[in-house]
């Protein structure tokens, strides 16, 4: 499910929260947060996470408080979102990395996000979110019509009108392109299209519109140049380690399309990794419903080329002759997968079918 146009946002009110339920908010936001640590879907990953924070310092540096700049994680997730905690902890799935092109993109998607916290939107909408929910948890924009109807649509609104006029303004006063938003928002828009998300997709269209008008009222004669430091094509390697996640992530939902696409871009910057072979060569047995056995084969023996102990391949190698009826092909794969992985799971299964080629 998309967050509210891919940019999830806890939600504006007209009444601030008390002290107490301040810290009642960082305490549930403290635990949501261990709980994705506990579930190991935070991605971590040194160098990312790294460029991700220079790119969020760079941007706090234009923001007029005295909060301490947010942390950027990233979160193993295929879905398109991003969204803020009021303790300064923003997170962004690797669905929505594996959609963005290059650094004023990515800026965008955080200066919305660090408005949300910088405005402490959750915490104005913790009074409205108890009295009419009795909930327990943090409110999030995709609830909106189940909690409050009408006038939590509206607050939501509000919100993400702020977050995306402050987060341009934020964009812009870093050095950013602004131009580059209104591409993100035509890849985010036909994702959605291609999902069939068709509620989404008219909210996106409606806001795309409001975005092309905040541009023209703002935009300089002179084009904008980007604020990217990094070398030339240094941008998508930063990203590498979320696209392979996002791949992974993919399959785990069955969404071969996507997987293909991310073990793809991940294979153009890097094509000496086994496990990328692997993994594409299993988005392509997997996805085709043994159609791709030809195609598959290539990647997975490509895996072994790179890394001759990649256990995996082998097992996925025997396992494509022996259903073929190849046993005596088979037999060999399966003998050095045993070998290489002495306490894997399918270890008996293996010796099923190794006791079969052996008839």
């Amino acid at each position: 499910m998309i967050l509210l146009l891919a940019w999830a946002v806890p939600i504006v009110s007209a009444t601030a929260a008390t002290p107490d339920q301040t810290t009642r908010l960082w305490r549930l936001a403290a635990q949501e947060q261990a709980a994705l640590e506990q579930r190991g879907v935070v991605l971590h990953e040194t160098s990312l996470s790294s460029y991700l924070q220079t790119v969020a310092e760079r941007l706090w540096e234009q923001v007029p408080t005295e909060l301490s700049t947010p942390t950027i994680k990233v979160v193993i997730d295929s879905r398109m979102q991003a969204y803020a905690y009021p303790n300064g902890y923003c997170f962004v799935s690797t669905g929505i990395l594996n959609r963005i092109e290059n650094e004023d993109q990515l800026a965008m998607i955080l200066a919305h996000e660090m408005v949300h916290y910088f405005r402490q939107h959750t915490a104005a909408l913790y009074d409205h979110y108890q009295m009419t929910s009795h909930g327990t948890g943090l409110p999030y924009a995709d609830q909106g019509q189940a909690v409050g109807g009408a006038a939590m649509k509206n607050k939501i609104d509000d919100a993400e009108n702020q977050a995306d006029d402050e987060g341009l303004a934020i964009l812009k006063a870093a050095g950013y392109c602004e131009t580059e938003v209104l591409s993100l928002m035509s890849n985010l828009l036909n994702s959605l299209r291609n999902q069939k998300a068709s509620e989404a997709v008219g909210r996106l269209e409606d806001r795309i519109k409001t975005m092309k008008a905040r541009i023209s009222r703002t935009r300089d004669s002179v084009p904008c140049m980007s604020a990217t430091h990094a070398p030339p094509g240094d941008f998508p390697n930063q990203l590498a380690p979320a696209l392979m996640a996002n791949a992974q992530a993919a399959v785990t939902c069955g969404d071969w399309n996507q997987a293909d696409q991310s073990i793809s871009k991940f294979l153009a910057l890097k094509p000496d990794n086994a496990r990328a072979h692997y993994l594409k060569g299993e988005i392509l047995r997997r996805g085709n419903d043994g159609n791709g056995n030809s195609q598959c084969i290539g990647s997975y023996l490509k895996a072994l080329k790179i890394d001759p102990e990649f256990p995996s391949a082998h097992r996925a190698l025997g396992e494509l002759h022996f259903k073929a009826g190849r046993y005596q092909t088979a037999k060999p794969y399966f003998e050095t997968f045993l070998s290489l992985a002495p306490q894997d799971g399918a270890r008996e299964f293996i010796k099923g079918y190794l006791r079969q080629c052996q008839d």
